[in-house]
């Protein structure tokens, strides 16, 4: 009897997902053995039906979780499918308790969508154990339901790191190189992934100290950490090259360019450098007038060399700039050619050909001024006289190639 239930055990392994006929499986057995035979057929057809149970089961899980994460995350079909093979539901009690929670925080449902496509465990985290205490932290230190959603979309691991060992002690570091809470919170939205990864005594806090150490101002430190707080989280041992790079380009520590020309060199490698010298070179600036232009505005480095091109030259050419003088004003090359130059430059062009304008102006009075000032100056003041103007200018403002 032993041998035949080995027997058994073994022919059962072999077809438990196969739905086999009774009496082909019971003529595998010999007919003397029918108490065997009716315990094995039993035995198999209890696992076929509960497998068929299982699978049933699951089909009706996936097509709940599928129909729960459209409907209340705001989830797409397709994305919804498959992320039911990653997160299977039972029920929404606890998924809803999270949305819930989210939306008290400022979570509308496009925010949902995108935390659960980037994040699929947070569907099932626990609402009060996991997310509470990171939520009403965030709020604590000031952080905003506007701004909630943003940052945690971004480093969507802050919810899941620990309150104590993690966000609380990297929060006091951030607080001690900063002036108050409110910048605190700027300097993490700005840059929430690096707060939230990297090895702040590593790259963030030796950073800091050579900037210190070079004389930059508590002000200009604010300001990289509220603007370009990714290059404050860079290695330390690059960021010491770019400060020195900087120095060797003439920045002024004192000045807040400085710590933007930290950022740009940080960012582009020698090669890059020297191919924008030569740029600049054709366009007129020797190194020295380039130099003088790039510690004015760091941020034209950051412009291809077709826009500089392209803007250099209607500057130089339509509006009869000379190249010296622009990289005294190097901002407006950085200014949008189509929507900004172009239209500013046409409306002084008409005030001249209608008699209504007779000074010449300075490129910069035109181009570097707020678009405010420049409607008051050019466009509401000569409007008695030119009815269509505001309209002329809006049409120019809103088309390419105006010229």
């Amino acid at each position: 009897m032993v041998r035949n239930f080995l027997l058994i055990a073994r022919l059962t392994t072999s077809f438990t997902h196969h739905r086999s006929n009774p009496i082909q499986l019971g003529s595998l057995l010999q007919h003397k053995h029918n108490a065997s035979f009716f315990f094995f057929n039993s035995f198999t057809s209890g696992i076929s039906s509960d497998a068929e149970s299982d699978d049933e089961n699951h089909h009706k899980g996936d097509t709940f979780t599928v129909s729960y994460l459209i409907n209340s995350w705001g989830l797409s079909p397709k994305l919804a499918s498959e992320l039911s093979n990653r997160v299977n539901l039972k029920n929404p009690d606890g998924p809803n308790a999270v949305i819930n929670l989210l939306n008290k925080y400022g979570f509308e449902k496009t925010h949902l969508a995108k935390l659960a496509e980037i994040k699929p465990s947070v569907i099932a985290a626990n609402a009060e154990n996991t997310l509470l205490p990171k939520l009403k932290f965030f709020r604590s230190i000031g952080i905003s339901n506007a701004d909630m959603p943003k940052i945690l979309i971004a480093s969507h691991h802050m919810l899941f790191r620990s309150l104590d060992k993690c966000l609380i002690p990297r929060y006091e570091i951030l607080s001690s190189l900063l002036r108050d809470k409110g910048e605190v919170v700027r300097a993490l939205k700005n840059a929430p992934f690096g707060f939230t990864y990297v090895d702040m005594m590593t790259h963030l806090v030796p950073n800091i100290r050579v900037l210190r150490e070079s004389g930059v101002p508590q002000g200009s430190i604010s300001y990289l950490l509220m603007h370009s707080g990714t290059l404050a989280y860079r290695d330390h041992s690059k960021f010491v090259e770019a400060v020195n790079t900087a120095k060797g380009f003439g920045f002024n520590p004192l000045k807040r360019t400085f710590v933007v020309g930290v950022e740009v060199l940080a960012n582009k490698s020698k090669a890059v450098w020297e191919s924008r010298f030569e740029v600049y070179e054709r366009c007129g600036w020797n190194r020295e007038i380039a130099l003088g232009a790039v510690r004015k505005f760091p941020s034209i480095v950051k412009l291809s060399e077709e826009v500089f091109i392209k803007k250099m030259s209607f500057l130089v050419k339509d509006m009869g700039c000379s190249s010296e003088d622009i990289a005294e004003y190097p901002q407006v090359v950085t200014y949008n050619l189509e929507k900004r130059i172009i239209p500013r430059f046409s409306i002084i062009k008409m005030l001249k050909s209608k008699g209504l304008l007779k000074k010449n102006l300075h490129f910069s009075a035109i181009i570097c001024i707020t678009e405010a000032n420049f409607l008051e100056k050019f466009v509401i003041n000569f409007q008695k006289d030119l009815p269509f103007l505001p309209d002329y200018y809006n049409s120019l403002a809103n088309q390419q190639n105006v010229l």
